[in-house]
């Protein structure tokens, strides 16, 4: 009988599921930096998910549905704007 050990053979690690809903807002600072904000489908419910480019600031979950997670948006969005960030042309609002 051959020595098993797990970390022999193949391991396939699960597809996660991440598509965007929609998008919530964009702001934007003096110097042309972009946060935005979008809800996503997950495999355990919907995400708010609130980016500086790649780098992800926060992650919020939800399993009752978008309004608290538009609540939390909206929050974090009011906060940039009292930080000089501004939505730019065109930019959706929650």
């Amino acid at each position: 009988m051959p020595d098993y050990t797990p970390f022999s053979g193949s391991y396939r690690t699960p597809h996660a599921r991440l598509e965007r809903s929609r998008e919530l807002w964009t702001m934007r600072s003096a110097v042309g930096k972009e946060i935005t904000a979008g809800i996503f489908d997950v495999a355990t419910g919907r995400e708010l998910r609130v980016a500086l480019g790649d780098e992800l600031l926060e992650s919020r979950l939800s399993r009752q549905g978008d309004t608290p997670l538009e609540v939390r948006a909206s929050e974090i969005r009011n906060l940039l704007a009292t930080r000089g960030w501004r939505e730019p042309d065109g930019g959706q609002r929650v």
